[in-house]
């Protein structure tokens, strides 16, 4: 019987996954630029910066990592979940993207 990796376990479906969500990102921040008629440089580093951060928040507020109300509670944290480390990498990743955008404005 043949051992099969599961997609969240494999290193290449990880990184393809978090490279199209970077370009699907970028799309759409183009796309709604050529809409408006404004910078798409500007436009993309700003749904980067919407997205990242909203990923980096999903990643940490349920179960552990980074969270503002540790203090409040008796119980202690349950820690992080399975996902929790890779959604606020990818979510400094793509605030990191934003900024890069928004410094060197290359479109």
């Amino acid at each position: 019987m043949e051992e099969h990796e599961g997609a969240a376990g494999s290193p290449g479906v990880a990184a393809a996954t978090v490279v199209a969500g970077i370009v699907l990102v970028g799309l759409i921040g183009a796309v709604a630029a050529w809409i408006r008629g404004s910078s798409v440089s500007s436009a993309m580093a700003l749904a980067y910066y919407f997205v990242g951060s909203i990923t980096f928040l999903v990643g940490s507020f349920p179960t552990g990592g980074f969270s503002l109300m540790r203090g409040r509670s008796r119980r202690r944290p349950t820690g992080s979940g399975a996902f929790a480390g890779p959604s606020m990498l990818v979510g400094v990743l793509l605030i990191g993207l934003g900024v890069l955008l928004d410094l060197t404005h290359p479109f």
